[in-house]
Parts: structure tokens; C-alpha cells; sequence
């Protein structure tokens, strides 16, 4: 009996250090939707392009779904050259803190663990130069896709939406696209196409 437990013991105490976090699926996304009411996977989605009046202002904002918790986050922002003047970020999660550049590299840090989801971990003004482009989420140098549980343990997340401006943006990552719900009234389309 006792070499059972110690077996047992050994298997659990070499088990436990090489587990993940809690943020195995989380996701990273651009999108132009009103944050005060974003709430879905769909308004996401639907606000994953804007076309903006040429020479006004617009804001782009920088978010997270699908995890379970966590205190900070590390990307680096593009956006094609022209579409824009240099864009203002900040950062807004509480606390406000973040370290680096948006557009070198940074890492958003929040002084309390977030678990409320989906969150918006960023915002960027942008003022439209009326040329079609992308802001895109690309991986920080020295960081890249990390994602930082209330644990400190380090998880990835994927790409899941880039933002387009007057037009269609550039897709995420494919794998992401797996663990987004699909609205029911799409079943009936793809089980059409196996009939």
C-alpha cells in the first residue's frame, strides 16, 4: 500500500509543474464595435471592418476572449502605412500600466486578475488618410503571444481578427477559427453542402 501512494505521489508531483495555465484557448482580437456593448462572438465579428469618412477620427480597440483569468498580455500593433497619422494607444485595463510600444512591442498589465470576459485591453485613436489598410496584432519581439494567467503562468493565445479599414481584413490565424461557436442558423447551410 505504501508503495502506491509513493508511485501515486511521485506521478502527481511530476505531473503538476509541467501543467499549462488556465488560458488555453484564449484569443486576441481587433475590432471597431462600441466596447460599452460588446458582448458576443457576433458583435465582434461584425466589427471586425470600419469605413471611415476620409480625414475623421475612428478608434480601434484591442481585446481578449475565451480565457479563464489573467493579469497580462503581450502583442505589438501594424497598421499599413499611410492609412492613418501615428496613432495614441492606451492601455485600459485597471491600473492603466503598460510597457513599450504598441507599435514595438508591449505588454499590458493589469493591477487586479481579470476574469470578466470578453475584455478590451486596448484602445488606439486613429485619423483615416482615406487609403484602405489593416491594424493587425503581430507577435511582440521578445514576447510573443503571451498571455499571462492570475498565477503567473504563461499561456499563447491565437490570432483570432485583425481590423480592416475600408476593407476586409486580413484573416487570423486559421486554427483560432475551431473553437468559435457557430450561430445556428449556419448549421442548416453546411449540413446542405453534405446532403
Amino acid at each position: 500500500m505504501r508503495y502506491m501512494v509513493a508511485v501515486l505521489l511521485v506521478v502527481i508531483l511530476g505531473v503538476v509543474p509541467a501543467m499549462a495555465g488556465e488560458n488555453l484557448n484564449s484569443k486576441m482580437f481587433v475590432t471597431f464595435a462600441d466596447t460599452s456593448t460588446v458582448a458576443t462572438y457576433q458583435e465582434i465579428e461584425d466589427g471586425r471592418r470600419i469605413d471611415p469618412v476620409a480625414y475623421t477620427a475612428f478608434d480601434a480597440y484591442f481585446g481578449l476572449l475565451d480565457y479563464y483569468c489573467f493579469t497580462g498580455i503581450s502583442f505589438k500593433v501594424e497598421n499599413t502605412p499611410g492609412m492613418s497619422s501615428p496613432a495614441a494607444y492606451e492601455p485600459l485595463l485597471p491600473g492603466g500600466l503598460a510597457i513599450g510600444g504598441f507599435e514595438t512591442g508591449v505588454t499590458v498589465v493589469s493591477s487586479e486578475c481579470v476574469v470578466a470576459e470578453p475584455v478590451v485591453v486596448a484602445v488606439g485613436h486613429y485619423f483615416y488618410l482615406n487609403l484602405p489598410g489593416d491594424i493587425m496584432i503581430v507577435d511582440h519581439p521578445d514576447f510573443p503571444r503571451w498571455v499571462v494567467d492570475c498565477n503567473d503562468q504563461v499561456d499563447f493565445y491565437c490570432l483570432w481578427q485583425n481590423g480592416g479599414v475600408g476593407m476586409d481584413p486580413t484573416p487570423g490565424d486559421a486554427e483560432c477559427f475551431g473553437d468559435v461557436p457557430v450561430e445556428a442558423s449556419t448549421w442548416g447551410v453546411i449540413k446542405s453542402l453534405y446532403r
